[in-house]
């Protein structure tokens, strides 16, 4: 079985949701310049560390807002 997901590229990240059950989602990100990013390892959040949505495009709203608020103009 397919797992939902969805990709969202932006100029210094891509982020990946998936839901990985009914209802539960991780986001990924992968930062476009790994060598010179502060998260060069990327990283993920999930349902239970505060991850919030109800599909997969609210999940990569909330994810590209976290993703401003710790790295506005990194």
């Amino acid at each position: 079985m397919d797992v939902p997901e969805e990709t969202r590229e932006l100029p210094d990240v891509t982020i990946r949701a998936q839901e990985t059950s009914p209802g539960f989602f991780v986001a990924s990100y992968h930062p476009t310049s790994p060598e010179t990013h502060p998260a060069r390892q990327g990283f993920s959040i999930d349902t239970k560390r505060g991850l919030r949505g109800k599909n997969l495009g609210k999940v990569l709203d909330f994810a590209e807002a976290y993703w401003r608020q710790n790295y506005p103009d990194v």
